[in-house]
């Protein structure tokens, strides 16, 4: 009880580690992430813009109506009879061959690049999730670890404290024991507050408010993903890509083809025969320098997008090689940590302190064994938190999401 009152709220963090109690893990913090994430929604609601505004690429232009009132006296503007002619007409501008076509492939193409954009912002969300959790998970570890040492440490203060009444340890021994018992107390209070903060980023990502409670965090991955799939960027790369291009084949036709736009118009002269009139106006693309400046746009806007590609490409494989290669560095390590330097740890501390009950061995030496202790607990959770970090993010770089059906 000693203990719960001097680290405050660690006895909470503790007693929620030893007892059975709900945890949150991996695939349940994901689900609530993908239900409840504004960013998800929001790749969603773009992709159902783009689709909604492709659907009228391949629309023709819209006709138009005009109405034209020919010599109205001055003197009665007013006046409709006054008018000598009333001319009601009608105007379409007719598209040049293929040109709805490729805009519709070119809509299509943006189109598909979106909803390759959405699945990436989900595998983006799926590894962020990871991340939090498994920082939340190390915390508590930490805490718990901080924890046991304390109690070490509690407990070394006592020999010294015994040992300095019977006159065998020194003054300046039992200050060095008070003070690293201190230390212990600095290094939880920081590890509590940023807790705190790793939650508030945990619950940010699920869309819940920032001070919400959240059960303890599971353990992080332990397994490397099987598999792969394209990523969804290197898709969206691509798609925007073959869209560009369409763009460009596009601007160049718009260069050389006119849109021709034909018009019928109904007169009405008072006091004369009905009349119609017929229109046929044709504009000169290739003497346009409008025409001309937007096909060289669209042929750098195609270069640049097929550089986009090679790029997302380049990265794809450097991020997969990369999270496989920490991936095997922090199992290597862990392996190391928990096979040798754990065991050799406990034993050089038992050691000691039985050396040291006996006045064979200095007090530092027993505190830098329990120090060196303390450091290969915690060397053996950040490489596992490390290795369950680089699972997330390898998982992504395959294209693999927990949830590969769609929506969970």
């Amino acid at each position: 009880m000693s203990l719960s009152v001097v680290m405050g709220g660690l006895a909470l963090v503790v007693s929620a580690q030893a007892q059975p109690a709900e945890v949150m893990d991996l695939r349940s913090a994901v689900h609530e992430a993908l239900q409840h994430n504004p960013e998800v929604a929001q790749a969603q609601v773009a992709t159902e813009a783009e689709r909604a505004g492709a659907a009228g690429a391949q629309a023709w232009p819209m006709p138009s109506l005009s109405y034209q009132a020919w010599q109205q006296p001055l003197a009665r503007p007013f006046d409709p009879t006054a008018t000598n002619m009333h001319m009601v007409g009608i105007r379409q501008t007719l598209p040049f061959p293929g040109q709805l076509a490729q805009a519709g492939k070119a809509a299509e193409a943006a189109v598909a690049a979106r909803e390759a954009d959405s699945v990436a912002a989900r595998l983006r969300l799926e590894a962020q999730v990871a991340h939090a959790l498994t920082g939340s998970w190390l915390m508590e570890q930490e805490l718990e670890a901080h924890g046991r040492h304390l109690q070490l440490g509690e407990q070394t203060l006592a020999a010294v404290r015994a040992r300095y009444a019977a006159g065998q340890a020194r003054q300046a021994d039992l200050l060095r024991a008070e003070t690293e018992l201190h230390r212990q107390h600095a290094s939880i209070e920081g590890l509590r507050e940023n807790l705190e903060g790793t939650r508030a980023l945990l619950n940010a990502l699920l869309g819940r408010p920032v001070e919400a409670p959240l059960p303890p965090a599971a353990a992080p991955e332990a397994e490397l993903p099987s598999g792969s799939a394209e990523r969804p960027e290197v898709i969206a790369a691509k798609l925007r890509a073959a869209g560009a291009q369409e763009s460009a084949a596009l601007a160049a036709q718009a260069r050389r083809f006119p849109e021709i736009m034909v018009g019928f118009d109904y007169m009405l002269m008072p006091g004369m025969p009905d009349a119609f009139a017929v229109m046929l106006q044709v504009p000169l693309p290739w003497l346009s320098e409008r025409r001309a400046a937007e096909a060289a746009q669209a042929l750098r806007l195609q270069e640049a997008a097929h550089l986009a590609q090679t790029s997302a490409e380049n990265v794809a494989r450097y991020e997969a090689a990369e999270a496989r290669a920490r991936a095997a560095a922090a199992a290597a390590q862990l392996r190391v940590t928990e096979e040798k330097i754990i065991p050799g740890s406990e034993r050089t501390l038992e050691a000691t302190r039985a050396a040291y009950s006996t006045g064979q061995m200095e007090l530092v030496a027993l505190l830098e064994a329990e120090s060196a202790l303390l450091d290969a607990q915690l060397s053996r959770l950040r490489q596992r938190a490390a290795l369950g970090d680089a699972i997330a993010d390898l998982r992504r770089a395959l294209g693999l999401s927990l949830f590969p059906e769609g929506q969970p």
